[in-house]
């Protein structure tokens, strides 16, 4: 066991879903460090947490004692890998720390994991920063070998997703404190303030955080700057409705709760009603 007397907020997402756009946002708050992928890395770990959770547990003692270290009350950090290897083992050593569940449409997420050449299980980026489907604990899904590279960056997306459905059981369960949000919920000044709240954030400048925020929301954080590949030959339909089908053998109850979310397409949505 472990203990910390600060306030945790992570996320559990994927990945190119605004988590460095969240970094920044923040960091208007009072008495806060926000931070987006810093050392001790979870990526640097996961590859050998996929094969040995068991892993985990030495890092994220080590991690949470730096943590302690920070001067700052709250602790924000936006990393897309702790959900995916960590967040269990932070729970089993007695640590709850407050989640976002970030999300963005599923089919924009998969396409910029492709066209940045992050496939899970196949790429040196998808192998760190993805989930992997031959490892237990990630969301089912028949002959991943014989899926095309889109298809297994819209399985990490939907793992994702699994992953927040999974948490938010145990938050539930728990009462713990978690918030699903989008990043369009951010650009949301008094929506931010809401969120803030809910995780007991606040700030004593609230014009000058208002300003802060309009910069913050004006810039485009982390884009996709050099493409190794293009999306636009990919067949979304055909293989986005495929994979949902090969996960729907195994798990068909995540996959109508999966359809029934505002981030598929109705074109896929009609494959299956």
């Amino acid at each position: 066991m472990i203990s910390t007397n600060k306030n945790l907020i992570f996320t559990v997402t994927h990945g190119r879903t605004g988590t460095t756009f969240l970094t920044e946002v923040f960091k208007i708050f009072d008495d806060i460090r926000s931070l987006h992928e810093p050392e001790p890395n979870y990526a640097n770990l996961f590859p050998t947490v996929k094969q040995t959770p068991e892993k985990a547990i030495a890092f994220l003692q080590s991690k949470i004692a730096i943590i302690n270290e920070y001067p700052e009350k709250h602790y924000v950090e936006t990393s897309n890998v702790f959900g995916k290897g960590f967040l269990i083992p932070l729970l089993r050593l007695g640590v709850m720390p407050g989640l976002l569940f970030l999300n963005r449409n599923f089919r924009k997420t998969a396409s910029s994991l492709y066209e940045r050449g992050s496939t899970p299980m196949r790429t040196q980026m998808g192998r760190h920063y993805s989930a992997d489907p031959r490892f237990p604990g990630t969301l089912p899904i028949y002959e991943p070998e014989n899926l095309t590279d889109y298809q297994l960056c819209y399985w990490g997306v939907l793992d994702a997703y699994a992953r927040q459905i999974q948490a938010e059981n145990i938050y539930k369960n728990e009462n713990g404190k978690f918030y699903w949000v989008t990043t369009n919920d951010f650009h949301n000044f008094d929506k931010l303030m809401e969120i803030g709240d809910y995780f007991g954030l606040s700030l004593t400048d609230k014009k000058q955080a208002q300003e802060r925020h309009k910069k913050i929301i004006s810039l485009h954080h982390n884009p996709n700057k050099v493409k190794a590949r293009s999306s636009t030959s990919v067949a979304f339909l055909e293989e986005e409705a495929d994979v949902l089908n090969r996960v729907a053998f195994f798990d068909p109850l995540f996959t109508d709760k999966a359809l029934s979310s505002p981030f598929i397409e109705n074109e896929v949505k009609n494959r299956f009603y």
